[in-house]
């Protein structure tokens, strides 16, 4: 005999799985994007193993120096598309996506300043990319590039921070509005990276839609639920990425130019901005070769504000000798 199970018991039941339903559909709608975009838009430059993942290098441009650019948290080589292209005119330019980010592969967890300085070592040594290098880092990527100077000084003819995070100054604790702010630029997900698997280049950006194909490209890819992981554990661990970068001593010998913005930043007390200046000074002062520069019309994204004095301090870093 069949037991009759009540209309109200199966609506109830329908309701409360609604939710996980729905985060499934979602969930399975992103990975079959991910899919798609990555066979549709292939990755421009070659899957170089590192440990047990691969991860993506694209280098562009001839001659030496070769300059290595370390993006920030949350963020790609796309926000230097202004800077690229100029540099690569006389030097070889070289940009990577971290592990998680874009094309390349999840990595090892935690994903702190530490790990991911000696992934970019073993990403260029495995490429058989020649150096010595000039790094080029942005904000959080100051960490990163502080800790490669420390471990690996003779691989480096220079380095470039662009408005690095100071683990002492004010903003960049995991709950200010500074981080909450960087947080905002990441990429899409869910639904509107499927809006991008329909458009294609209909979506792209006026400034963008006449970049070379790998920066559309990129574009295009924008984030990944494994990419957004990944941002997050950056983020959750940013306070021992901080406390890494204090530990490493930045090598005296190599020449250091550290490039401050001087636009306000949202939510910034009055004192914030002289305490920024005079915190990125001193982290210039750790080489005897280094020197800040005043970006007076930037805000933090320096790279897209007044992307000259970048290309400036890195040629000027070129033409001297060791």
């Amino acid at each position: 005999m069949k037991l009759a199970v009540p209309r109200k018991l199966l609506y109830a039941a329908f309701v409360a799985a609604a939710p996980f339903l729905l985060l499934g559909a979602v969930r399975g709608s992103t990975a079959l994007a991910n899919s798609v975009l990555e066979k549709r838009y292939p990755p421009p430059g070659p899957m170089i193993p590192v440990s047990d993942h691969r991860m993506l290098l694209y280098c562009t441009g001839n001659g030496a120096p070769t300059v290595v650019i370390e993006p920030g948290m949350g963020m790609d080589w796309v926000s230097w598309w202004r800077v690229i292209p100029e540099l690569a005119e006389s030097a070889t330019v070289c940009v990577y996506d971290r592990a998680g980010y874009g094309w390349s592969e999840a990595g090892p967890m935690p994903r702190t300043a530490a790990r991911i300085a000696d992934e970019l070592h073993s990403l260029l040594s495995n490429a058989h990319v020649g150096g010595p290098y000039i790094l080029a880092a942005f904000s959080f990527g100051g960490y990163i590039a502080r800790i490669y100077a420390s471990r690996f000084p003779e691989s480096l003819s220079g380095v470039v921070l662009v408005d690095p995070s100071i683990e002492d100054e004010e903003g960049n604790q995991p709950n200010s509005p500074r981080v909450r702010h960087i947080l905002e630029l990441v990429p899409p997900l869910g639904t509107a990276r499927l809006a991008r698997l329909y458009n294609g280049e209909k979506d792209l950006p006026a400034e963008i839609a006449d970049l070379p194909p790998a920066f559309r490209n990129r574009y295009l890819i924008a984030s990944s639920l494994v990419q957004l992981k990944t941002e997050r554990n950056e983020f959750d661990n940013v306070v021992e990425s901080a406390a890494q970068a204090h530990a490493a001593v930045f090598p005296r010998q190599v020449p250091l130019t550290v490039i401050t913005a001087m636009l306000p930043r949202p939510a910034e007390t009055p004192g914030a901005l002289s305490g920024r200046r005079e915190s990125q000074d001193r982290l210039a002062r750790s080489s005897i070769f280094g020197c800040q520069i005043l970006a007076e019309n930037s805000g933090h994204t320096v790279s897209l504000d007044q992307p000259n004095l970048i290309v400036d301090a890195i040629l000027e870093l070129a033409r001297r000798p060791r």
